[in-house]
């Protein structure tokens, strides 16, 4: 049965087809080390290089991101610009498998969060969602063209938990570290914790400890370390458990 899009998804799509930039020598290249979590490391951090991002700076606005592994295989391409009428910053992003199959194409608004990608597999297409905020993601697969709505991505599977248990207790013991208040440290500390198919869990972690202070990581760990409530593993949209990672933001900022 052929895959049948929406108009709304038709709509966001058209987005996507916008032509890039073509590169020149006197754009400015960045070359940034990664670990496995994507996020920026010391240049002396070896233990953790896991990829490698190349950022080109086409104008004012706009920039590509090229990510390859170890072996130099490309596994993410992002652009980033306005969108076509220019209202609001977006990402068009591009993700692929070892073999260099794409996996996914995504067009993401960065001011709000929402998104519409299509995901594939072997090169055919699986399905596409549609995420419109308050995790109400709209849902429609390939092979019937039936469209649901759930609250996760079944194409990009990770743990779920107790929101509404893990607001309680960052209301009840979140607080501003003073030796951050006063060196005016902020920023947005995200924890990391790997949940296996069966629901075990590893020790939480700061996966991007090169962007925040010492002091506001060591205040996230202490908050999360009181979270009990189960974490239930990851499951693909066919139904299977998997290995997969849950981050958790704890955003610090001051008045």
């Amino acid at each position: 049965m052929p895959f049948r899009i929406n108009y709304r998804l038709t709509f966001l799509l058209l987005f996507a087809l916008q032509s890039a930039p073509i590169l020149s020598n006197a754009q400015e290249k960045q070359v940034h080390r990664l670990n496995e979590h994507f996020y920026p490391i010391a240049d002396k951090d070896s233990l953790s290089y896991a990829y490698k991002a190349i950022v080109v700076k086409l104008t004012d606005s706009t920039s590509i991101e090229r990510i390859f592994n170890l072996n130099n295989q490309i596994v993410k391409v992002t652009r980033y610009g306005n969108n076509a009428q220019g209202n609001f910053p977006e990402e068009h992003i591009e993700t692929y498998g070892t073999d260099g199959v794409l996996i996914s194409k995504k067009i993401k608004n960065q001011n709000n969060g929402y998104f519409h990608a299509t995901y594939y597999s072997e090169g055919e297409a699986m399905g596409e969602v549609l995420y419109q905020g308050s995790n109400n993601y709209e849902i429609q697969e390939a092979e019937s063209g039936e469209i649901i709505h759930m609250e996760h991505n079944p194409f990009e599977p990770q743990p779920l938990y107790d929101k509404k248990g893990w607001e309680k207790i960052m209301i009840k013991n979140l607080s501003y570290p003073v030796s951050a208040r006063r060196r005016g440290e902020q920023g947005t500390v995200i924890i990391g914790i790997y949940v296996n198919e069966f629901g075990e869990r590893t020790a939480p972690l700061v996966v991007n400890p090169d962007k925040v202070s010492e002091s506001l990581a060591e205040e996230a760990l202490r908050v999360v370390n009181k979270y009990e409530g189960e974490i239930t593993p990851a499951t693909t949209h066919e139904g299977n458990t998997v290995d997969a990672w849950l981050y958790i933001p704890i955003r610090f900022m001051l008045d």
